[in-house]
């Protein structure tokens, strides 16, 4: 989703020198440069070639779908070049594509009152767009949108009027008081018949003797006791009570100040919805001061921003419903679309017990993957882990295959995830081949004596060792990859010597230790002609492989086998004398002899300090030196 048009696509121009080629080209190159995009758009339009503008908008689209000025600028072009049958047909993929867009939701609706649309047809509009994005801080376009038509259209009554109204006022917008005093000016003087629902005024109607407003509530008890004499007095009938109740309520009337007391209890629960709503309102209000920029761009936020949303999420998941705060997750993910510390948490909390399952967590990270954070590895491998959680192994393999395919081909973790997807799903052969396949591409592409290579080998031993409990299998690999990489990588070395000393035995630790230093001495001796020696690793490798030995001979050896590794190390890295005899002695700066063990002993501590800094061990001097 969202790549440009092939070259064999019959949407890219194929006239030579057309200025929209190269651009094509580009965007093609970098589908993230926006501004080559807009380039591509501008060269469009200036065509006036209504299929070639489809075919740049639908590709532009289709990787920035929350740039709603575009939307708004394809729906123009298209009324232009082709009419305005398009026109509908560009803002409902536009309400679908970005449907928290309070902006599309309002042209929408206003393209089909423009048209003359049936006026249901212009409600279900108004609703769908509410029910999406109503509740926004800043929904008052299209609630002012929906308002004015049932007030101005002739489509509407007063009653629909007073309903928006009732609606609105429980809704924390940020004009929420604009609303009340809209609200307040509509109902007064009106008759309450006219703008009162019918299910509601027979309620009020019913309540209005005994709780009436204080200064009516006398009144009409009084006109209800003498008003059934006077109706009695006037022959009863059919329109008795009717009577009766006209003469309570024009009592009531004159008691509250000439205004009905129907309307005023009507305005009266309008009121208290609309203080509740307040408090909310003035709840939030300091988040959305924070709020600098709710609109999507290509730009990145700042850190306040970033945090302000957090903080603001923190809130509305411990104080709001599943609906508020999935609104508000919506609201956020415009701005930071882009972000995939967003998104991710989103997804967390939809599968939590708060949200609304597994098939909204699903959504929020497909839509992250294939959508707004395509390039990122670490949303899709989110992805794959949530399929595999909930149980859907295939859909986890292809999730991890499209990283190695498209996002990121060669990305040694997605080897490794595989391999334990595989693994975990009972597959023990699928994981060693996921790793087999992968060493192989590496020895071909850089050699087995690169990084990439070594990393693998040693990720599969510790998977067969550590997860499977195959030490053999282990070693098995250790052995070949040094073989493979005729001993000169070093990370193969060193994970196996890690290997054999988390094994636990100190024979297995020396013999790859020898194999991987006395070797060179014996294939120098030979001229380098002998098969299976391995190639010269670098010294500083050397020397720091023969002192891990003596560390750890030292740690678990015995006495001999501890004084055995210090001599083989003395041998095999000679110390450098300050002079001396020819047995390898010398004299220390207070002039006394030292041997060549002595000497040896203290180049070892030297490289054990350096193996303990490498740990993070910071281990005084006196610790070597007695």
């Amino acid at each position: 989703m969202g790549t440009p048009p092939s070259a064999n696509g019959d949407a890219r121009p194929k006239t030579r020198g057309c200025p929209t080629v190269p651009l094509w080209d580009k965007v093609r190159a970098d589908p993230a440069d926006f501004n080559c995009w807009t380039a591509l758009i501008g060269a469009a339009e200036r065509t006036e070639d209504v299929l070639k503008i489809r075919a740049v908008y639908d590709a532009f689209l289709a990787e920035f779908p929350l740039c709603y000025g575009y939307w708004k600028k394809y729906a123009d072009a298209e009324a232009r070049l082709a009419g305005i049958d398009g026109v509908e047909h560009v803002y409902e993929r536009a309400t679908h594509a970005f449907p928290y867009s309070i902006d599309l939701w309002t042209q929408r609706a206003s393209h089909a009152i423009a048209m003359r649309r049936d006026a249901e047809k212009v409600r279900e509009l108004f609703e769908s767009g509410l029910a999406y994005a109503g509740t926004d801080w800043l929904a008052h376009p299209l609630w002012d949108k929906y308002i004015h038509f049932e007030q101005h259209s002739g489509c509407g009554s007063p009653v629909h009027v007073s309903r928006l109204y009732g609606r609105v006022l429980r809704v924390p917008l940020k004009e929420l008081d604009k609303y009340w005093a809209g609200f307040d000016a509509f109902v007064t003087n009106r008759s309450p018949s006219a703008v009162i629902p019918p299910e509601e005024l027979r309620a009020i109607d019913a309540a209005v003797g005994g709780t009436a407003h204080p200064g009516a509530t006398a009144s009409v008890t009084a006109a209800s006791a003498t008003a059934p004499r006077a109706a009695t007095s006037n022959g009863g009938g059919d329109g008795a009570e009717e009577a009766a109740e006209a003469a309570a309520r024009a009592a009531a009337t004159e008691a509250a100040g000439g205004e009905d007391p129907r309307l005023l209890r009507f305005r009266d629960v309008r009121f208290e919805a609309y203080r509740a709503t307040a408090i909310v309102r003035a709840t939030r209000e300091p988040f959305e001061h924070g709020v600098k920029r709710p609109y999507f761009h290509v730009k990145p936020l700042d850190d306040a921003q970033l945090s302000n949303w957090d903080t603001y999420l923190d809130n509305e998941e411990r104080v709001g419903d599943v609906s508020s705060v999935t609104r508000l997750y919506e609201r956020c993910l415009v701005p930071c679309a882009s972000y995939p510390s967003f998104w991710l948490r989103y997804a967390r909390w939809q599968a939590s017990d708060a949200g609304q399952g597994v098939a909204a967590a699903r959504a929020a990270l497909q839509r992250a993957a294939n959508v707004f954070c395509k390039r990122d590895v670490e949303v899709h491998f989110a992805l794959a882990r949530f399929e595999e959680v909930v149980g859907d192994v295939d859909a986890a393999r292809a999730a991890y295959a499209h990283v190695a395919d498209d996002v990121a081909p060669g990305l040694l973790r997605c080897v490794v995830e595989r391999a334990n997807l595989e693994r975990r799903a009972g597959d023990v052969d699928a994981a060693k081949d996921t790793y087999e396949r992968a060493m192989q591409v590496e020895k071909s592409r850089e050699g087995a004596g690169s990084k990439a290579y070594g990393v693998l080998a040693c990720k599969y031993a510790a998977m067969l060792h550590e997860a499977c409990g195959d030490v053999e299998g282990a070693r098995a690999v250790y052995e070949r990859a040094a073989d493979a990489g005729e001993g000169a990588n070093a990370l193969v070395w060193d994970g196996w010597l890690n290997f054999e000393r988390s094994v636990g035995s100190f024979a297995n630790v020396r013999a790859v230790v020898e194999r991987c230093c006395d070797v060179f001495d014996e294939r120098r001796a030979s001229g380098g002609s002998q098969p299976g020696l391995c190639p010269r690793l670098p010294e500083r490798d050397r020397r720091r492989l023969s002192s891990a030995l003596v560390e750890y001979a030292d740690l678990v050896g015995t006495a001999d086998e501890l004084a055995d590794a210090e001599r083989a190390h003395e041998r095999r890295f000679p110390a450098r004398h300050h002079g001396g005899d020819g047995d390898g002695g010398g004299e220390d700066g207070g002039g006394r002899k030292r041997s060549a063990a002595a000497a040896g002993v203290e180049d070892v501590a030297a490289h054990h300090a350096a193996y303990y800094a490498q740990r993070g061990y910071q281990l005084p001097a006196q610790y070597y030196h007695q």
